[in-house]
């Protein structure tokens, strides 16, 4: 018998000591933040603080749920109340990064008024507090309605006095007041909190709030990554989505306190499939903005679930006009065409002082919204439009001849056909046939020898002229992208890239990074993500490595280039 006894210590010694080295060689990956092998190795423990660390694990890999089911199990089952505390806190900072803000508060409450006086229970008072701070009206009316503790409803609404304007704040109040079944403590209540002063007062929130240390953003990313897209697609994803990557890694080297995190799913090429990516990031990662998609058809499909959900969607490249339309949530980086004709008009009528105007543009193309807003803008702003053309060329063969004779400087021909003197003329082409509609554009007017001012579309950038031409003509166009930022500062982001993924930045790559760090910065302005979409709108002009963004009020860039494309037009613009 005292053999066997023996061979039980044995063997209990041993798989206490075992179970011991598996539990550090668990920990030591969950300090290295190798949440997943570390989770792996504390799931296969069967011990209250192996379960801690499991949920732990999970937590830092944002599977907040299911770090939650083992967070609960050491709670419940635990008899070491630090275990418990630690297990409670986790909770509510999971709770707290799912936006279930009433749990948090509530978990937070408990860990507060635990015995045990520790350092997690400390934690747990600076977390409630800055919850407290950071929460929007919005977001503290629903903590008035689902917290379980009528302490977390009295502490929110005195929290609220000094940050939410006097009616909203009364209507707390009255929340409160509502929640209190004890008359007698209703009438304390009242008499404390209630604010007469401020009954009448509804301005805004100017001060936007300090989110909790430890914040972390989560970011959407929804870009096209599968097979089946071309290859031109998948290194536009690529480089875009690296450029947002090193704007990421900067804001985080430049904030301690909170950190931005990139939640990347692949968009495919169709609004189904952008749509569903969508839809996981909200409910599965519980983002604070998404960036993408990269089509237009997609984007305005998103949009729509954007709207929805209240998430900002941030449009990289997208340009239609229709994307905007009705939708509160959406931003376009990439100024619409409309934008373009209402950006041209300015510059020839304010900066030229061109008063007498000409439009000329392919019927149902894309630069059609853009004649369109030229004229609009140019008839505001005092010009007059002389002729406006908007045709389908292919009906004539692309022969622009029928509409550009009124534009003879044949004073004979002039006085026959009373053809008005224009000074200028707008021709936003877009599509394949840009480039031929742009030559017999210019060759008509050669033949005619005009002194026109002569604007255009993005298109004009790779138009051909003749010698002729370039020397007599003065040519604009406008241009979404150019770089912005002073040359060495850019030179150095740029070999940084170069060195931190390897391959050399293009175009893309620069727009991703702007994109990423206009996001990232004006959500550092506002704190918590509820005010985003308002801080995107009243952001001050962003100078980038390929982009300027001013967003001026509305939700589409308005900054444009205006590019000389002739030696005279440049010299005027200098």
């Amino acid at each position: 018998m005292k053999h066997v006894y023996l061979l039980f210590f044995l063997l209990l010694t041993a798989a206490t000591s075992v179970l011991a080295q598996d539990f550090e060689e668990g920990l030591q990956l969950f300090e290295e933040q190798n949440f997943r092998e570390a989770a792996e190795i504390f799931t296969a423990l069967d011990d209250d603080r192996s379960l801690l660390f499991a949920g732990k694990s999970y937590f830092g890999l944002q599977e907040y749920m299911r770090a939650n089911e083992y967070l609960y199990a050491v709670a419940r089952q635990t008899g070491d109340d630090l275990l418990r505390q630690e297990a409670k806190y986790t909770v509510a900072l999971s709770y707290f990064r799912m936006k279930n803000h009433a749990g948090s508060l509530d978990m937070l409450h408990e860990v507060i008024n635990s015995e045990n006086r520790s350092r997690i229970r400390v934690d747990a008072q600076q977390m409630y507090r800055q919850i407290m701070n950071y929460l929007s009206i919005s977001e503290r009316y629903q903590v008035l309605k689902n917290s379980r503790y009528s302490q977390v409803a009295q502490d929110l609404v005195r929290s609220s006095f000094n940050t939410v304007p006097g009616m909203q704040y009364n209507a707390l109040v009255e929340g409160l007041l509502q929640r209190t079944i004890n008359s007698e403590q209703q009438s304390r209540l009242a008499n404390e909190l209630r604010d007469t002063s401020r009954v009448g007062s509804g301005s805004a929130q100017y001060t936007y709030p300090e989110p909790p240390d430890g914040m972390v953003y989560n970011i959407g990313v929804i870009l096209p990554a599968a097979d089946g897209d071309s290859r031109s697609d998948l290194m536009v994803s690529r480089n875009l989505y690296l450029g947002m990557t090193m704007a990421a890694e900067e804001f985080n080297s430049q904030h301690a306190e909170k950190k931005v995190f990139l939640q990347f799913l692949n968009s495919g090429s169709n609004p189904d499939s952008a749509a569903s990516a969508f839809q996981k990031l909200i409910l599965n990662h519980h983002v604070d903005a998404v960036i993408g998609p990269l089509y237009s058809e997609s984007a305005k499909r998103v949009a729509e679930l954007a709207e929805e959900h209240s998430i900002p969607m941030i449009a990289p490249l997208a340009n239609s006009d229709e994307i905007n339309l009705n939708f509160n949530y959406t931003f376009q980086m990439n100024p619409t065409f409309e934008v373009h004709g209402r950006k041209m008009a300015r510059h020839a009528v304010q900066t030229l002082g061109l008063d007498t105007l000409a439009v000329i543009s392919q019927r149902d193309a894309l630069g059609t919204s853009s004649a369109r807003s030229f004229r609009r803008e140019a008839e505001k702003l005092g010009a007059f439009i002389s002729y406006y053309i908007e045709e389908d060329f292919s009906d004539y063969g692309y022969d622009l001849t029928e509409f550009t004779k009124v534009f003879t400087t044949d004073s004979v021909e002039i006085a026959e056909n009373n053809f008005i003197s224009t000074k200028g003329i707008y021709a936003p082409f877009t599509g394949q046939a840009a480039n031929t509609l742009i030559n017999l554009l210019l060759t008509d007017l050669e033949v005619f020898e005009s002194d026109m001012t002569i604007m255009g579309s993005e298109e004009w950038e790779n138009a051909s002229l003749s010698t002729w031409q370039e020397r007599n003509f003065e040519i604009y166009y406008t241009e979404a992208f150019g770089q912005t930022a002073d040359s060495a500062a850019a030179e150095y982001i740029l070999r940084d890239f170069e060195t931190r993924f390897g391959v050399e930045p293009d175009r893309f790559a620069t727009l991703g990074y702007d994109v990423g760090s206009f996001v990232f910065q004006n959500l550092n302005r506002a704190g918590n993500p509820v005010y985003l979409r308002e801080v995107l709108k009243n952001s001050t002009r962003y100078e980038g490595l390929e982009l300027s963004i001013f967003m001026d009020q509305q939700r589409i860039n308005q900054h444009l280039f205006i590019r000389p494309l002739t030696p005279s037009a440049e010299n005027r613009l200098e």
